[in-house]
């Protein structure tokens, strides 16, 4: 068994923890700050300041540059709740990951000339990997808008390529200032060092981190769901169409069952056929389902409820209330035992489990998850405790929570080709600044 790191608070908030795996001749850093794109002032703006300090800050381009002499690597990412920035070092070169970390937090390079750069790197990036893609952005843009009422949910967290516009140094100052104040940010070391000499380096390099008054942004829960939302959007990319029901998960802080039942719903799902009789007399031959429990794809590292969203493609000339219908049937099946259950979920079972463990492989992935862990969850060997929590949760809360969703309201969102322009004029949610 993982034993439980040590733990440390210097006195200006930042917490600490440190995992030794001696003989292991690397170590790893992980830097947690509380904030994600759920808890941002404006569309993008946790993610851009991500890639704004991802490289370290204005005084600390050369040591970034050492850990690369050093045959190290850095990266760094944005989820929901949190941003993250980790890198692997070769045993005895901590304090020169310290060294960054300390820069990071207190001297963010934020003149106009780089945020403008970084600005234009994520417009880039939204493009490439979204809006470029056929059907992009359908889950992650449109949807959450359609289904969520607060902002934390409905937003567009990975970027709004005009929102980002707004973004000048002076907002990002202030959006550091609140966000990276020492109070949010949790420290992981794990790899190959001595505990003692790390703690000596952590409070010798980040106890000078002036202790700052954070803005704290409370999660605001939503009143549920009580009627259908349904849209059209144009598609200018793709030939087929395609549809997104999007249902409002459990809470994994106050139902943590009912949100791992949603989480082995969605496995099931995509493992299950979509050739099904939608209407009496008919067939028709669907696309693969496509299913996620968090938007981010990643439904274990989320502090509250989001979306459990399906999709899959169908002929343009389908209806959307018989593609809507398709998914719900295929949700009874699940729900009145049609489906048999026993053996597919034993094989999802393993197969999260085996995942699972493989995140521990890495120096880096385990103070990944010993952050996430501390600050999402409060306890930071959660990650070890899902196999175990996966298992032992019975196949009728799978079948449970397929009935659920088989009658809830939902919003759903159908992406059509080649739309006239009326039609494009009715559509739901718009995608904002689509590459030309």
């Amino acid at each position: 068994m993982t034993p439980q790191p040590t733990a440390l608070c210097l006195d200006n908030g930042l917490r600490v923890l440190v995992q030794p795996l001696p003989g292991c001749q690397v170590v790893a850093t992980c830097v947690h700050v509380g904030t994600g794109f759920r808890n941002e002032p404006v569309a993008g703006a946790a993610h851009l300041l991500e890639h704004v300090l991802a490289q370290g800050a204005s005084s600390s381009r050369p040591l970034t540059d050492a850990v690369a002499a050093t045959g190290g690597t850095t990266n760094a990412r944005t989820a929901a709740d949190y941003t993250q920035y980790t890198a692997i070092l070769p045993a005895g070169a901590l304090e020169l990951g310290l060294r960054i970390e300390h820069d990071r937090l207190t001297d963010p390079d934020l003149g106009a000339g780089h945020v403008a750069a970084q600005i234009a790197v994520v417009q880039a990036e939204i493009r490439r990997n979204m809006l470029q893609r056929p059907h992009g952005g359908l889950v992650l843009f449109d949807l959450p808008g359609l289904l969520h009422d607060t902002w934390e949910n409905r937003h567009n967290g990975y970027g709004d390529i005009e929102a980002l516009e707004d973004l000048g140094p002076a907002a990002l100052r202030r959006f550091f200032e609140e966000s990276y104040a020492p109070g949010n940010v949790h420290l992981a070391l794990v790899g190959d060092l001595d505990p003692d000499q790390a703690r000596d380096l952590v409070e010798q390099h980040l106890s000078p981190v002036p202790p700052r008054a954070g803005r704290p942004r409370p999660h605001v829960r939503e009143a549920p769901l009580t009627d259908h939302r349904r849209a059209v959007r144009p598609e200018r990319i793709a030939r087929t169409a395609r549809t997104a029901l999007g249902f409002r998960t459990p809470d994994p802080a106050t139902e943590p069952g009912a949100h791992l039942a949603t989480v082995l719903l969605g496995e099931l799902l995509e493992t299950l056929g979509t050739d099904c009789a939608c209407h009496p007399g008919t067939r028709r031959t669907w696309g693969a389902f496509r299913a996620r429990a968090h938007r981010t794809g990643n439904p274990f590292d989320v502090a509250h409820d989001a979306l459990f969203a399906v999709d899959f493609p169908h002929p343009v000339d389908t209806e959307p209330d018989e593609a809507e219908h398709c998914l719900r049937s295929v949700l009874r099946t699940v729900a009145d035992g049609t489906v048999g259950l026993t053996e597919p979920l034993a094989r999802i079972r393993r197969q999260l489990a085996l995942a699972l463990h493989a995140e521990l492989d890495s120096v880096a992935s385990q103070a990944s998850w010993l952050c996430v862990g501390a600050a999402v969850h409060g306890d930071p060997l959660h990650l070890a405790t899902l196999p175990g929590a996966l298992h032992r949760l019975a196949d009728t809360e799978v079948a449970a929570a397929a009935a659920r969703y088989a009658a809830a309201p939902a919003a759903r969102l159908t992406s059509l080709p080649a739309p006239t322009t009326s039609s494009a004029t009715a559509a739901g949610p718009a995608r904002r600044g689509a590459a030309s």
